[in-house]
């Protein structure tokens, strides 16, 4: 099922003994496939397409269905929801502002930004309600390395200051929100190296294996719009660390969209997020007898292609991986890339793992979490 590279709305809900007690601590990924959060009470994740919808007419609403209610009465539709009500003839999405670096400029972006930091601080839901944790956020989020340094002021201001909103989750009421966040309650770092943490720091912010350390050790984050590596040198020093745009995910979803244009003979024209729509079934209708055109062995050959593209750049980036003892796969999208890497690298010296084995999707942010809480006590 194809439906493993796409993701659902899951607000999982936990407790975790945090020695902060003055701040509400959260690790915060607005990715572009998803939202991944990390707080004290919960670890969720929630798709990144959110829109505004004319009227609200949803009449199967699920429990974790969100909807969100900006200052002026518009109601966006968030995460799986969205997905269900996406029309194909939706005009109102636009890759530029949901699926490229410009997005930190956008309405969505900000839409994302305050659900998470909602769902951060949502200690569980009621059948009725919500129950809330009101102190400070201090937050970690992260961006791809090469866009660290000339975006970490940008997306900081993006959390800082005063937001007013409202917040809907299923049937139950709509709640009027308002968070403060001060100007230094924000870090950034480079967005891999929430794993290195997440596989050296405990959520009590201390080391708890050096050993991984002393290794030389990349990162490699694969999510939707980018592919990231983070080399860690024996702890000591950074090596290269590099971004790349056409070698992700999206990628894939672009190819497909293409051999299923080509392959019927241009009637079947679909964008990227109306595939990860069809991914439960593997086909798409087109034209006025809806005839039906099947992807699925459309998308795995793109996807092995892909992956051996990326693998082609990594050796060719990193010598051949003569210095690397251990390849961390991780990311929103990182599992899909493991069967292909561990198969390369079989018969090679160098390792490969998944991160948080199937929690690969929150390995970042609970690094976030881990290396924000370190920062605090």
């Amino acid at each position: 099922m194809l439906t493993k590279y796409s993701h659902e709305t899951k607000l999982n809900f936990s407790h975790i003994d945090c020695p902060v007690q003055s701040f509400m601590p959260c690790g915060i990924d607005i990715g572009y496939s998803a939202i991944k959060l990390q707080s004290p009470y919960s670890y969720s994740v929630v798709p990144s397409l959110c829109y505004k919808v004319q009227k609200d007419n949803a009449l199967l609403i699920e429990d974790t269905d969100i909807r969100y209610r900006d200052a002026d009465g518009t109601i966006w539709y968030v995460g799986s929801l969205a997905k269900r009500a996406l029309r194909k003839d939706n005009t109102n999405i636009k890759q530029s502002t949901l699926l490229s670096r410009q997005r930190l400029q956008s309405d969505e972006f900000m839409v994302q930004i305050r659900i998470a930091m909602f769902i951060a601080r949502l200690k569980n839901l009621t059948d009725t309600g919500y129950e809330v944790d009101d102190r400070p956020l201090k937050i970690q989020t992260g961006l791809p390395p090469e866009f660290h340094l000339s975006d970490s002021k940008e997306i900081k201001e993006k959390f800082i200051g005063e937001h007013v909103f409202s917040v809907k989750i299923g049937n139950r009421d709509w709640m009027n929100v308002k968070i403060v966040v001060g100007k230094n309650d924000v870090y950034s770092c480079k967005q891999p190296f929430g794993t290195l943490m997440s596989c050296c720091v405990d959520n009590q912010g201390q080391f708890y294996d050096a050993d991984f350390l002393r290794r030389n050790v990349l990162i490699l984050d694969a999510g939707f719009h980018t592919t990231d590596t983070f080399c860690c040198i024996q702890g000591a020093d950074e090596g290269e660390s590099i971004t790349w745009e056409n070698l992700a995910m999206q990628e894939v979803f672009r190819r497909t969209c293409e051999d299923i244009s080509k392959n019927t003979n241009n009637r079947a024209d679909i964008s990227v997020f109306a595939l990860e729509k069809s991914l439960a079934d593997e086909f798409v209708y087109y034209g006025p007898k809806k005839e039906m055109y099947q992807f699925g062995q459309d998308f795995e050959k793109n996807l092995r292609a892909v992956a051996h593209d990326l693998i082609e750049q990594i050796m060719t980036t990193y010598n051949s991986m003569i210095d690397i003892d251990i390849i961390v796969l991780t990311g929103g999208t990182g599992a899909a890339w493991f069967p292909f890497f561990k198969e390369y690298f079989a018969e090679l010296n160098t390792k490969v793992i998944l991160a948080g084995e199937d929690e690969a999707t929150f390995s970042n942010v609970k690094g976030y979490y881990n290396l924000l809480i370190s920062r605090l006590v």
